[in-house]
């Protein structure tokens, strides 16, 4: 009782509350796993979740982690897993031999209603699995791809929706082999890692690292070499998690410019290009649905650049231009939405870009390129605190956020991506800069 009274009399004050906090935390995550759980079993009810504010607030890893583990049912014979990058998988309850529900839930909230989902799925013998993809918080958006490599995916038929929207079920086939069924093809931090290495073996390709994600994770620069280095072109990609179809497009709009032909060649000679494919790599390995892990919308902190994602990209942008007295004149953000758009700076007299008008001239040649298409265009001013009106405002370039579909053609965005870059190139090899 002596050594005891002792051992307690020794702790500081700041050690108890510390444990006060550990304990309050460790039942807070007790109750969000009963009601999830809760959810499971009714899952057309809502879950009352906080609201938060994401918009811009001090870096820190703030979100709702998942619990990354195995789910097996039937004496392990039916296995759900979320144990792998990009996984999104809060919760599974069996309804009846065959049927299960997948609980989606978001990093944090309020939230883009983007659901993201990935996990894997394998049984021990070969038998049909009905699943119900269960959304407390948000509606289904994506409708499921199906993949044993990960590389080749196809969409899974028949996946009906419930009348509120926040119930999707289909069926797909399990076995030995393991499935992977996703919201989107899956590409990882890893994947494009890869793809940002293999593209800096080309020699005129400088990469630099130019900061780090909250997790640790860098935050990658590409750049061409080949010119003086006084004319820059900015594309940008990945600050949402779930935008799949814009990295892609991105990926054809970057294999264009960089190619062996006359235009790429005679282009990269007059302009540089600066290149940040991955400006989310937490999000996008947490299986976010939109944010960071600091539960920020990272195209909203163009303003204020509270996150280190962020403010490495602004910061690197302007010591370039600083360092080489060059000057901005095209940005391009890459992203995805329902069907494509062309969100825009709209064009104002008494804040000049470097270039006045290219965009519109741009999107007009991209048109022209494609029969039968249509760019859906949305004029928005560049006083927002998203990254095309940042890039307007402070470095004077034209530039816009190009939403990619989420169910466009895999060969219409690379289509797409390609002619975009082609003209690009094409118009700003005419242009007589200011």
């Amino acid at each position: 009782m002596i050594k005891e009274t002792i051992w307690y009399s020794s702790v500081s004050k700041l050690n108890e509350v510390r444990k006060q906090r550990v304990t309050a935390i460790a039942y807070y995550r007790l109750s969000k796993w009963l009601l999830s759980l809760l959810v499971c079993v009714c899952y057309a009810c809502s879950v009352p979740r906080s609201s938060v504010s994401t918009t811009s607030h001090p870096a820190a890893a703030t979100i709702n982690f998942q619990d990354k583990r195995e789910y097996g049912f039937n004496d392990h014979t039916v296995t759900f897993s979320n144990r792998f990058a990009s996984a999104r998988l809060n919760n599974v309850k069996q309804l009846n031999d065959s049927t299960f529900a997948v609980v989606v839930l978001p990093e944090n909230s309020p939230i883009n209603a983007s659901p993201w989902y990935a996990f894997k799925l394998w049984a021990s013998h070969k038998k049909n699995i009905y699943i119900h993809l269960t959304y407390p918080d948000s509606r289904h958006r994506y409708d499921p791809k199906v993949s044993y490599s990960g590389k080749s995916w196809t969409p899974v038929s028949g996946v009906k929706l419930n009348s509120a929207g926040n119930d999707a079920s289909f069926k797909v086939e399990a076995g030995a082999d393991t499935l992977i069924i996703a919201a989107q093809e899956i590409i990882d931090s890893s994947t494009a890692y890869r793809w940002i290495d293999s593209v800096a073996q080309k020699p005129f390709i400088k990469k630099q690292v130019i900061g780090q994600s909250i997790l640790g994770k860098p935050i990658i620069a590409l750049h061409t070499t080949e010119s003086p280095g006084k004319k820059l072109v900015v594309v940008l990609s990945r600050q949402h998690p779930p935008e799949v179809t814009g990295f892609m497009a991105m990926q054809e709009f970057v294999k264009t410019v960089l190619a062996a032909t006359p235009l790429a060649e005679h282009f990269r000679k007059s302009y540089e290009v600066i290149m940040v494919p991955l400006i989310n790599p937490d999000g996008v390995d947490e299986g976010n649905w939109r944010h960071s892990t600091a539960g920020v919308d990272l195209n909203r902190d163009w303003t204020d650049f509270k996150q280190p994602e962020t403010r490495a990209v602004k910061d690197y942008l302007l010591n370039v231009i600083a360092k080489q007295q060059a000057k901005a004149y095209f940005g391009i953000d890459f992203h995805s939405t329902y069907q494509d758009v062309f969100y825009i700076n709209e064009d104002k007299n008494n804040e000049p870009t470097n270039l006045p008008g290219f965009t519109r001239r741009w999107l007009e040649a991209f048109e022209a390129a494609i029969p039968g298409f249509k760019a859906n265009v949305r004029p928005s001013g560049n006083g927002g605190n998203v990254s095309k009106s940042w890039m307007g405002r402070v470095l004077k370039a034209e530039a816009l956020t190009y939403e990619v579909g989420d169910n466009t053609p895999r060969s219409a965005l690379k289509q797409k991506g390609r002619v975009a870059a082609e003209t690009m190139m094409e118009l700003l090899l005419k242009e007589k800069m200011l």
